[in-house]
């Protein structure tokens, strides 16, 4: 009985003593080939961008801000693609023409959005982009990515 009592013991002890590792495995996705671009060759006309994406049914709701140093000839967005993730990376799903409106300091898109296929994660990439005469700035960016299901 003794012998019993000892070796429940010993057990309970080495429960508390070693974690019990679990066979569940987190699910990843390989982000490292996301490219994220910035103003690389400023001309000081484009201060300040964001892209944002958010989760609707079967669509994504995009938010898009471009902010100029001034009062700039045309500002907005351009080579904006919506891109899926899949098994070999991110792939372009949708290419949407230029957003731009003329004679402002900023343009900003509060909910712009498409249709989307279920079972993908998505994201956005554009460019910022600002013209004053024959000056022009592209600033390229990322939103964040989201699933739908």
């Amino acid at each position: 009985m003794l012998k019993k009592i000892i070796s429940c013991l010993i057990a309970l002890t080495c429960f508390c003593v070693f974690p019990i590792q679990a066979n569940a495995e987190e699910e990843s996705l390989d982000y490292s080939n996301v490219e994220s671009e910035k103003i690389i060759e400023s001309t000081g006309l484009i201060e300040w961008g964001d892209v944002e994406i958010s989760v609707g049914t079967k669509i994504i709701h995009i938010k898009m801000r471009t902010d100029g140093a001034y009062a700039m000839d045309e500002i907005g967005f351009t080579d904006i693609q919506v891109q899926r993730y899949t098994t070999s990376g991110w792939y372009t799903e949708k290419s949407i023409s230029s957003v731009t409106t003329t004679n402002a300091s900023s343009y900003y898109l509060s909910d712009y959005t498409t249709s989307v296929l279920g079972g993908y994660s998505y994201r956005v990439v554009l460019n910022h982009y600002a013209r004053d005469g024959s000056l022009y700035e592209k600033a390229g960016d990322t939103s964040n990515s989201v699933w739908i299901s």
